[in-house]
């Protein structure tokens, strides 16, 4: 299963024993977690593929678990819980993936939506990669745009003879036209 990184956090010793169980027979790599803080503690420590939440663990508040482990990017999270309720549902949909296990844990339903989870988690990964790479692409060009601007209004230029300076710039000093958009702009 690729070397899969799966937290399972769940009070309950026989629920507990038994997912981890189910998981290990498929090949993924199992850390088990009795209580909130010890789920966070193991998640900042191996940066999991995913962190199995039983809705009703010991100390810190699922919900809240949850909450920290996904908006400080260590994995993404799964909830297992008896019986879903409407808030339940509504602290499902601010999750990564819109997924969850119920109790009595079934395994061919428990592998499904790991299956699921983990295929989602990797388009999600790509796409983020993707965001951050045009978010990159989208502050050189504003940098280059403004470089442009203070050199159309310094020196009386249009804008291809001020884009053809910056890329000349570049040219000989062996850098990208960002880092000389970047030095015109801390010079003007």
């Amino acid at each position: 299963m690729d070397n899969y990184r799966i937290v399972v956090a769940d009070s309950g010793s026989t629920s507990r024993k038994q997912i981890c169980n189910l998981l290990t027979q498929k090949g993924y790599r199992i850390y088990e977690a009795t209580d909130g803080a010890g789920a966070l503690r193991i998640a900042r420590k191996i940066l999991p593929h995913i962190v199995l939440i039983d809705v009703n663990i010991w100390g810190i508040n699922a919900y809240e678990l949850a909450r920290i482990i996904e908006d400080d990017g260590l994995s993404t999270v799964l909830f297992i819980t008896g019986s879903p309720d409407k808030g339940f549902y509504e602290v499902l949909g601010n999750m990564n993936v819109f997924a969850y296990i119920t109790k009595p844990v079934n395994a061919a339903h428990l592998h499904q939506i790991l299956e699921f989870s983990l295929a989602n988690l990797k388009r999600i990964t790509v796409l983020e990669a993707k965001v951050k790479k045009l978010e990159k692409t989208l502050s050189a060009r504003k940098k280059v745009d403004k470089a442009k601007g203070i050199l159309m209004k310094k020196r009386k230029l249009s804008e291809d003879e001020a884009y053809q300076i910056l890329r000349k710039k570049s040219m000989d000093e062996c850098t990208t036209i960002e880092k000389i958009a970047e030095k015109i702009i801390a010079s003007s």
